[in-house]
């Protein structure tokens, strides 16, 4: 059994938490459950060759081809269960499950480690809709920080 400490009340197994976040229709193949598992453990974002890397460390070496790995982010990103950010250039793309609790990044620009801000402090979004836009239904956000560590500056 998986825990994913995330919760801060008690501890979520993985495949419940899967369970919870599952979109309809789509299927639940090894790739994508593998996939998933890693997303569910990290304590940051990865990037695709990340992912990639973690999966050939899984499978002894004979881990699916990097295409796969593509592919299945797509369709977690298309369903809504994770978060894609492109930190700076779409070759350094990360991803994160959506979970119930986002979070926000302060990235250094030039070893482009990922820090996690305390909190989301942009509160309720609709108030800072333009008067005109009313109707507009917010399904989330993103935030982004840019700068440079200690160790870098």
């Amino acid at each position: 059994m998986r825990l994913n400490m995330s919760c801060k009340i008690h501890a979520e197994t993985v495949e419940r938490q899967m369970e919870r976040n599952w979109p309809e229709g789509i299927k639940k193949t090894k790739q994508r459950l593998d996939i998933y598992h890693i997303l569910a453990d990290a304590v940051k974002p990865l990037t695709a060759t990340e992912i990639y890397e973690e999966l050939s460390k899984k499978e002894g070496g004979n881990s699916y081809a990097f295409s796969t790995v593509y592919r299945c982010l797509q369709t977690f990103e298309d369903a809504g269960i994770l978060t894609k950010s492109t930190a700076v250039t779409s070759e350094n793309a990360m991803y994160e499950l959506r979970l119930a609790q986002h979070r926000h990044y302060a990235i250094c620009l030039k070893c482009k480690e990922r820090f996690p801000l305390r909190t989301c402090f942009l509160g309720d979004l609709n108030k800072m809709l333009p008067a005109n836009m009313d109707d507009f239904e917010i399904t989330g956000h993103q935030l982004e920080i840019y700068g440079y560590c200690a160790k870098c500056k």
